[in-house]
C-alpha cells in the first residue's frame, strides 16, 4: 500500500482539531441530568444547529472517499444520492415533521406504536440499532482510517478505531445529543471546507477552466442520468429505488429524527430540514467533481478509492493538506458520535422505559449514559471485524437496501392512509423481510441479473405496499380517534408559520429548494 508524506504542520492542525472537538465536546456542552436533556438536547436546538448536525451525520468519511473514487470510475451520477437528499428532507418537512414534533415523540420509532403497536416500534428499533453500530459505525471508521493509514503509516488499525470510539463516546456520555450537535457544527464547517480546498486545487490545475477540466472526460460521465441499461445507477434506479432508500436514510432513522425532536419548536425543526437539504446540494461540487475530474491528472490509477489520497497528497501544500485530513477525522468522529448516541437513545427509550415507566428523568439520563459506553465497548470490540470489511462492504449496501422496503412503506402509509392497520404493519415487515432476504439471496446468487439492487428496491417496496393494502382490507380498521391526529388530511393547517414573513415560511423556502436541486439536475442531465 502506497503512503503519502505529511509535514509536522499538517500534524499540528490535525492534533489542533482533536483539542478543540474534545474541548467544545467536554466544556461547552452543559450536563445532561435528565432524559430529555440527554437524549433531545431539552428541545432547544435551533435550525442552524439542525441543518448542520444533518449533514454531519449523514457525510461520513466512506461518504467522502467513496463519492470520489466512485465518480473516479463512473462519473457523476453518483451525486444523485445527494440531490435525492435534497427533495427528501423537502418532502420530510412539508408532510411528516409536523406529525413527529407534534406528538412529542422521543424516538422516531415510537411514532409507529402510536399508529400501530409496540410490536412494530420494537421491531423496526432493533434494526435501526443492528445497522447504525454494525454497519454505519464500521463503514465510518474503516474507509476513514485506512486513508489515515496511508498518511500516517505507522498507525495500527484497530488501536486508531478505539481511540476514536473512546474519544467520540467520552463526550457524547458527557453531554448527550447536545454534545454531539455542537461538535457537529464544526466538524460540518471543516468538511465543507475541506471540500471546498480540495475543488479549488484541482480546478487550479486546469487553470479554473471548465471547459480543460472535462475535456477529456466522456459526455457520458458528466451526465447525472444515465441509459437503463448502466450498470452503476440507471435512470429507472433513480427514479423508483433513490427515493425509497433517501426517505428511509432521513426520514425513519434514528440518527437523523433525532434531530429534529430536539427542535425548540415545528419552525425550527423545518428549517433545519431545509438547511440540511441545502446544505447537501454542494456535495456534488465539493466532493464528486474533484474525483471526476483527477482522471485527467491520475490516469489508470489502481484502485480508485484512493484518488482523494491522491488529490490531497500531490495537490495541495503543508498546512492545507492537514486541515483536508482534519476534514477527514471530523467526517469519523461525527458518524461515532451519532449512531452511538442514536442507539443508547432507542435502547433506553423504546425498551428499558416502557418496561420501567416509573423511572425518574435522572435515572433516565444514567441508563443513557450506560447505554453508551456499553455500545462503545461493543464497537471496540467489532473492530477486529472492522479490518476485514473492505470486501463485503459493497455487499452489505446492497443488503441494506433490501431491508428498507417494509419500512418505508409502513411509515409512508401510516401517515397517508388511515385505514393502515396494526396487522397490515405487522405482515408488512415480516413477510417484506421474508420476500427481501429471498431477494437478496437470488440476487447475489446472480438469478436477478443484470437487474440494478436500486431497481429490485423499488420493486420490493410495491411488493410490500400490496402486502399492506391486502392485509388492511382483511382486518379491523383502526380507531380513529387514536389515530386522528396520526394521519395526514388533505386540507390546509392552520399553522404558525403562517404568521411568519413569506422570506421565512418553509413553503417559500421549499419551493427556492426544489428549483435549485432541479436545476442542477437539468444542466447536469
Amino acid at each position: 500500500m502506497s503512503t503519502y508524506e505529511i509535514s509536522n504542520l499538517d500534524l499540528g492542525i490535525i492534533i489542533g482539531y482533536f483539542v478543540i472537538v474534545l474541548m467544545i465536546g467536554f466544556i461547552f456542552s452543559p450536563k445532561s441530568d435528565t432524559g430529555k436533556d440527554f437524549f433531545l438536547a431539552g428541545r432547544s436546538l435551533g435550525w442552524g444547529a439542525i441543518g448542520f448536525s444533518l449533514f454531519a451525520s449523514n457525510v461520513s468519511s466512506s461518504t467522502i472517499i467513496g463519492l470520489s473514487g466512485q465518480a473516479y470510475r463512473t462519473g457523476l451520477s453518483v451525486s444523485n444520492y445527494e440531490w435525492m437528499a435534497t427533495l427528501v428532507l423537502v418532502f420530510m418537512t412539508i408532510f411528516f415533521l409536523p406529525f413527529f414534533i407534534r406528538s412529542k415523540i422521543s424516538t422516531i420509532p415510537e411514532y409507529l406504536e402510536k399508529r400501530y403497536s409496540p410490536f412494530a416500534r420494537r421491531y423496526v428499533s432493533i434494526i435501526l440499532i443492528i445497522s447504525s453500530i454494525i454497519v454505519d459505525t464500521a463503514a465510518g471508521l474503516f474507509a476513514g482510517v485506512l486513508i489515515l493509514q496511508l498518511f500516517f503509516p505507522n498507525l495500527v488499525m484497530w488501536q486508531t478505531y478505539i481511540i476514536i470510539i473512546v474519544l467520540s463516546g467520552a463526550y457524547t456520555a458527557k453531554g448527550g445529543l447536545k454534545a454531539v450537535v455542537f461538535t457537529d457544527v464544526l466538524q460540518s464547517i471543516i468538511i465543507l471546507f475541506g471540500g471546498f480546498i480540495v475543488l479549488f486545487s484541482v480546478m487550479a490545475h486546469f487553470d479554473f477552466s471548465w471547459s480543460k477540466a472535462t475535456a477529456n472526460i466522456p459526455s457520458s460521465q458528466l451526465s447525472l442520468i444515465k441509459p437503463i441499461d448502466d450498470p452503476t445507477l440507471p435512470w429507472l434506479g433513480t427514479l423508483i429505488g433513490l427515493p425509497i432508500l433517501g426517505f428511509y436514510a432521513w426520514c425513519t432513522t434514528q440518527i437523523i429524527g433525532q434531530r429534529f425532536l430536539g427542535a425548540r419548536n415545528l419552525n425550527h425543526a423545518r428549517w433545519g430540514a431545509l438547511f440540511g437539504g441545502f446544505l447537501k446540494l454542494p456535495v456534488l461540487f465539493l466532493m464528486v467533481m474533484p474525483g471526476l475530474f483527477a482522471v485527467a491528472i491520475f490516469p489508470e490509477l489502481e484502485n480508485p478509492d484512493l484518488i482523494f489520497a491522491e488529490v490531497v497528497s500531490q495537490l495541495l501544500p503543508p498546512g492545507v493538506m492537514g486541515i483536508v485530513l482534519a476534514g477527514v477525522i471530523a467526517a469519523i468522529m461525527s458518524s461515532v458520535d451519532s449512531t452511538i448516541n442514536s442507539s443508547s437513545t432507542l435502547i433506553v427509550l423504546d425498551f428499558i422505559q416502557p418496561r420501567r415507566p416509573d423511572l425518574s428523568p435522572q435515572k433516565i439520563a444514567q441508563y443513557g449514559k450506560i447505554a453508551t459506553i456499553v455500545l462503545m465497548v461493543f464497537a471496540a470490540i467489532w473492530t477486529p471485524v472492522i479490518s476485514k470489511f473492505q470486501g463485503i462492504f459493497n455487499y452489505v449496501q446492497i443488503v441494506l437496501s433490501f431491508i428498507v422496503p417494509p419500512i418505508v412503506t409502513i411509515f409512508l402509509f401510516g401517515v397517508f392512509w388511515s385505514k393502515g392497520t396494526a396487522t397490515a404493519a405487522k405482515n408488512t415487515l415480516v413477510f417484506g423481510h421474508i420476500l427481501c432476504f429471498i431477494s437478496i439471496g437470488l440476487h447475489l446468487a446472480g438469478y436477478t441479473g443484470s437487474l440494478h439492487f436500486t431497481v429490485i428496491a423499488g420493486l420490493l417496496t410495491m411488493l410490500c405496499i400490496g402486502i399492506y393494502f391486502f392485509s388492511s382490507l382483511n382486518s379491523s380498521p383502526p380507531a380513529m380517534e387514536n389515530i386522528n391526529d396520526l394521519t395526514w388530511k388533505y386540507r390546509l393547517r392552520e399553522e404558525a408559520v403562517n404568521k411568519l414573513p413569506w422570506y421565512i415560511d418553509y413553503r417559500f423556502l421549499s419551493i427556492i429548494l426544489v428549483i435549485l436541486t432541479f436545476g442542477i439536475v437539468f444542466f447536469f442531465w
